[in-house]
C-alpha cells in the first residue's frame, strides 16, 4: 500500500532543490561575469581607453585584478594619474632634472631592462657604470687606485641613496679604526655610537641617516660670513671628537 511522503520529507525535498537552484544560479552568474571580464579584455585591444568599459568603473586598484588590461589602457590611466602632478618644467625646488632631452629618456628605457647588479650577466654596462664612478672620483681628486684599477664606488638611483650608502661607509671605516684605537672587538664596538657634524641647512636625507642608521647629528648653524650664508670652519672643528665619522659640507640652502 503506496504511502504519501510526510510533510517534513516535502520540506526536506524543497530546501534541497532550492539548494540546487541556487548553486547552479551561482555558477551561472560566475561564468557570465568570467565571460563579461574577458570580453573586455579583449576589448582593450581594440579600443582606446576612454572610449571602453573599463573608463566608466571606478577602479582603486589595491588588489590584482581577474583579467589583465592592454598596454595601452594602462598607459592611459597612469597618464591621467600624472596630469596631477605639477609640471616639471615649473618646478624650482627640486633636485631632480626639470627638463629631458628625447635621447636622454630613450637612455633612460635601456636602463629600465638592465639588472646593474648581476654584473655577470651584464658585463659591458657594469663597465659603463665604472667609467661613471671613474669620472666622478676624478672630479673630486680621490686617490688613485692602484695597479691602474677602478676606483670604488657605485651608482645609485638618486642622492638619498648615495647620502646613505656613504654614511655606511664612513660608519664602518670609523668603527674599524676605534675598536683597533681602544682594543675593542667587533661587538663591542657596536655599543659605541658616533656622531656626523653637518650645517643645519642639510637635506632630508641625512635626517634619515641619523635615525635610522643610529648615528648623533652634530648640527652647526649658518650665519652670515663675510656677506656670505655659510658655517664658521672653527665651529665645525670644535664638534669634533674621536667618534665623528665625517664633517658633510652642504653647498646651499635646504631649509
Amino acid at each position: 500500500m503506496a504511502t504519501s511522503p510526510s510533510s517534513q520529507e516535502q520540506s526536506s525535498d524543497k530546501d534541497a532543490i532550492i539548494a540546487a537552484l541556487r548553486a547552479e544560479t551561482q555558477k551561472l552568474h560566475e561564468m557570465v561575469f568570467k565571460l563579461a571580464a574577458r570580453i573586455e579584455h579583449g576589448e582593450s585591444f581594440e579600443t582606446t581607453y576612454a572610449a571602453s568599459k573599463s573608463a566608466s568603473k571606478s577602479r582603486h586598484y589595491n588588489e590584482i585584478p581577474d583579467q589583465g588590461m592592454s598596454a595601452n589602457h594602462v598607459a592611459a590611466i597612469i597618464d591621467d594619474v600624472h596630469l596631477c602632478d605639477f609640471n616639471p618644467k615649473l618646478n624650482t625646488s627640486s633636485y631632480v632634472n626639470v627638463t629631458s632631452e628625447p635621447e636622454e629618456r630613450a637612455v633612460a628605457v635601456i636602463g629600465a631592462e638592465i639588472n646593474i647588479a648581476d654584473a655577470s650577466v651584464y658585463p659591458a654596462s657594469i663597465e659603463l657604470h665604472n667609467k661613471a664612478v671613474n669620472m666622478i672620483a676624478s672630479l673630486w681628486h680621490a686617490p688613485e687606485p692602484k695597479n691602474g684599477d677602478d676606483y670604488c664606488g657605485a651608482g645609485t638611483v638618486g642622492s638619498t641613496e648615495a647620502c646613505l650608502l656613504a654614511g655606511l661607509a664612513l660608519k664602518f671605516r670609523w668603527r674599524k679604526w676605534y675598536a683597533e684605537r681602544h682594543g675593542l672587538s667587533e661587538i663591542e664596538v657596536l655599543a659605541v655610537r658616533p656622531n656626523l657634524v653637518i650645517s643645519s641647512a642639510f637635506q632630508a636625507a641625512w635626517e634619515k641617516l641619523f635615525r635610522y642608521f643610529d648615528v648623533e647629528a652634530k648640527v652647526v648653524k649658518p650665519s652670515l660670513v663675510k656677506g656670505k650664508m655659510a658655517v664658521d670652519a672653527k665651529a665645525l672643528v670644535s664638534l669634533c671628537d674621536e667618534k665623528t665619522i665625517a664633517v658633510v659640507g652642504i653647498l646651499g640652502n635646504h631649509y
